[in-house]
């Protein structure tokens, strides 16, 4: 199947079947995380690995390992960014919704 190909590229289910794998054993390390208050699964490797072995392994088996080391980035970005999103609001900042439309 090259670029002009009329053939309809089909999903693989395989890749679909082994991604929803991946998310669910990252959603219960990140949980576990959240139940013992560790926000950076990074910094904090030696007590993410402790108090959340079982889901920690999980996770490590079920994705590869670029998709956990962005996984546990993204999450310490997105605390970081609610934290400061919070400081702001309690600063009075107003949020602007915007919407770009390409013409």
């Amino acid at each position: 199947m090259g670029w002009f190909s009329k053939e309809e590229e089909k999903p693989d289910m395989k890749k679909m079947s082994s991604r929803k794998v991946c998310w669910e054993a990252r959603d219960n390390f990140f949980a576990c995380l959240d139940k013992h208050n560790i926000e950076d699964p990074i910094k904090n490797d030696k007590e993410a690995k402790s108090k959340c072995s079982a889901e920690n392994k999980q996770f490590e088996k079920d994705c590869i390992t670029s998709w956990v080391e962005y996984f546990k980035q993204r999450r310490v970005n997105e605390i970081e960014k609610n934290k400061q999103i919070k400081i702001l609001e309690e600063r009075g900042a107003i949020k602007l919704d915007s919407t770009t439309v390409f013409k």
